[in-house]
């Protein structure tokens, strides 16, 4: 890649093509089951990942034969389940609702951080995880108490917020690990991983189905699984880590707040859906608690160099 290219311009297309996952997996997911569409978003950069890193695979392979359950716990929580839990949560919830449940990630990493490795929290940041929860909440229970009371919740807002949950872990766990894994090719073996496990998931839905879904397939939704394995899956990920080169890691997490407004104006504009007053304050109070646990703080600086 050039390196002329702006790093601000990477990182706004970076997000923009993080956000079209939220729509096109809205799109596909009514026609397409979601272990196969996540199956599908994967299999094809696995490929391209994997003939790009091809030496360094081979290089370390004796590495990666002793660290297997590594691997597949990593490939299993970032490329598997909380792929399958996006495009679950895109079937029951608007795209808007899950782009600014996302918004929360930041804070549930440093939440993770502190349950699984004692990664010290300040009362700043436990202020900041508070204000982004009530965040979450509201738009979870549309800013109306009587929902709360009656735990009237929406699955889909769930399947998000298990979503996050699962990439958080992944996450900690990556970076805990992090100076013993060999660079990039650890990247085209997780996502080999996540599709092990997903593959029989797909499976098993398509049995049960009996491939039903197959005779619904039109040239759009072929051009839809083409969009998220170029876009959300590898432009996405090449132009992040290019523009990590350039600009300081803390910089880099204000430009992931481009997602909920990027969803959003594509939502409004093409799926018809609505911003409500809930989303404005919910969101608002997850941004300013996202505010509160990572200015900063040297933790979010490790952590956010990963991709989506």
């Amino acid at each position: 890649m050039p390196a002329k290219v702006s790093p601000y311009l990477l990182l706004c297309l970076t997000n923009l093509f993080w956000s079209l996952n939220f729509i096109i997996g809205k799109l596909l997911s009514g026609v397409i089951p979601t272990s196969t569409l996540s199956f599908l978003r994967w299999l094809p950069p696995f490929i391209f990942f994997l003939l790009l890193y091809r030496r360094d695979l081979l290089e370390h392979r004796d590495f990666f034969k002793k660290h297997l359950l590594l691997i597949l716990a990593l490939g299993t929580t970032g490329y598997s389940l909380n792929s399958i839990c996006v495009y679950e949560a895109v079937r029951f919830t608007t795209t808007i609702n899950t782009s600014f449940i996302n918004a929360f990630n930041p804070v549930l990493i440093a939440i993770a951080g502190l349950i699984m490795y004692r990664y010290p929290i300040t009362r700043r940041q436990g202020l900041g995880f508070l204000l982004s929860l009530i965040g979450v909440l509201f738009i979870i229970f549309k800013g109306e108490l009587s929902r709360i009371l009656d735990l009237q919740v929406n699955i889909g807002d769930l399947f998000m917020v298990g979503s996050i949950t699962l990439w958080a872990i992944h996450t900690i766990v990556y970076k805990n690990r992090a100076a013993q894994l060999p660079g990039k090719a650890i990247f085209p073996l997780m996502m080999l991983a996540g599709l092990i496990v997903t593959f029989p998931m797909a499976l098993a839905e398509c049995l049960a189905g009996n491939w039903a879904w197959t005779s619904q397939v039109q040239a759009r939704h072929l051009l839809g699984i083409l969009a998220l394995n170029i876009f959300p899956s590898v432009l996405a990920y090449m132009f992040w880590n290019q523009a990590l080169t350039s600009i300081p890691a803390n910089q880099v997490a204000i430009f992931q707040y481009l997602i909920p407004v990027y969803t959003t104006l594509i939502s409004v504009t093409f799926l018809g859906e609505h911003l409500r007053a809930f989303h404005l304050v919910g969101g608002g109070l997850i941004f300013l608690g996202v505010l509160l646990v990572t200015n900063n703080s040297s933790v979010l600086q490790k952590l956010i160099r990963r991709i989506a």
